[in-house]
């Protein structure tokens, strides 16, 4: 039997295309788990504490208009927290 270094190269690609593809399913999934957690959210114009995909709480008081750019940038893109006491915290700070 003859070695060719073709076929091992091949066989190289095709394992590492395989691994990224695994790795690429792994990082997707562990980005997934924090489907429990919660996330505050701007909800027009105004900062909502989310659980499941569902607003649970509207903190009507604070306009995000009103808040620094930097937290209507993270607000804008979701802050993900785990407990309701997180939520309070930030949300005594927006208050101030």
């Amino acid at each position: 039997m003859k070695f060719s270094y073709k076929k091992v190269a091949a066989a190289v690609v095709i394992f590492t295309l395989i691994l990224s593809s695994l790795l690429i399913i792994i990082a997707h999934r562990s980005n997934n788990t924090a489907v429990s957690s919660y996330i505050l959210r701007n909800d027009n114009g105004t900062v909502a504490l989310y659980k499941d995909g569902e607003i649970i709480t509207v903190y009507d008081g604070i306009a995000v208009d009103s808040l620094p750019a930097e937290d209507r940038a993270r607000l804008s893109e979701g802050i993900t927290i785990d407990s309701i006491d997180d939520a309070q915290s930030i949300i005594e700070d927006y208050d101030g």
